[in-house]
């Protein structure tokens, strides 16, 4: 009977890790991470009502909310013989700081009524743009990092600026001098470049699947809409336009409109 015993209890220790592994992604997920997990290509997988995309060998991808409340994510693996199995994955808080910002314009934490107008139709623009969903697999590429330099900015971080409590830091900022070169972190195709009220200088690259990823306060641009860049190619320069109080690069990763956070994707700073 002890035998018996101990054999079911390690089946239900061991279970876990297989539900797991099913969909080729790590028991526990981070919030703010990005996953690309692996099943046959004749499978379909749905992250609550969202059938994810798959690649002809069968990747998939997706982003864990920054602020994910429930504790567990879960999936759905539909396979080839139409069997239905439920995967849940523990989700790992993560810690975000408060971070103040003074000495900034005015007109740059309250706008004047004027600018409100633009303001929409900057944000309608982003949320546009990352509505797309190409085929493309560049996100399957190793991240490198975009600049080097001092972080001067984390991803969720509560900021308050000028004494006001805004929304939480959609990015991570590296602070370099002004006209440091900026490379792409991953390949993909540029579907945005603009001047917006807020992050001044933008750009916005695809990846594909929904992945993509924004530069902001840029000085120079040095990319156009459609063209297709290659992992470390020069994309522009650092800057400090739009609401900036030093030359840094803005530099945020998205999943459609989820925002998710580059640091976890970039690992170690590399040497100078």
């Amino acid at each position: 009977m002890k035998i018996v015993i101990g054999f079911i209890l390690l089946l239900v220790m061991v279970a876990p890790a297989q539900a797991g592994n099913r969909l080729g992604l790590p028991d526990t997920l981070t919030q703010g991470g990005l996953y690309i997990g692996r099943v046959a290509p004749n499978s379909v997988v749905w992250l609550g009502n969202k059938r994810l995309q798959l690649s002809p060998d069968g990747h998939f991808v997706f982003g864990v909310n920054a602020h994910q409340q429930s504790r567990v994510v879960t999936l759905w693996l539909v396979d080839g013989n139409g069997s239905r199995h439920r995967q849940e994955f523990t989700v790992k808080k993560q810690h975000y700081d408060v971070q103040r910002i003074n000495g900034l314009p005015e007109k740059m934490v309250t706008p004047p009524k004027k600018v409100l107008a633009r303001i929409r139709a900057d944000v309608a623009r982003v949320r546009q743009v990352r509505t797309l969903d190409s085929n493309r697999q560049d996100f399957r590429e190793r991240f490198i990092w975009p600049v080097r330099g001092r972080i001067s900015g984390n991803f969720g971080n509560y900021r308050i600026l000028n004494g006001i409590p805004k929304s939480p830091h959609g990015g991570m900022d590296i602070a370099a001098p002004k006209g440091t070169k900026i490379v792409a972190p991953l390949s993909g195709v540029v579907t945005m470049v603009s001047k917006l009220y807020y992050t001044g200088n933008t750009v916005i690259i695809d990846h594909g699947f929904g992945i993509s990823t924004v530069f902001a306060h840029m000085n120079r641009v040095m990319v156009k809409v459609g063209q297709r860049v290659r992992q470390g190619a020069q994309i522009g320069t650092v800057g400090m336009t739009g609401r900036a109080t030093g030359p840094h690069l803005h530099f945020g990763l998205n999943w459609y409109q989820r925002r998710l956070n580059p640091a976890l994707e970039l690992g170690r700073q590399p040497a100078r």
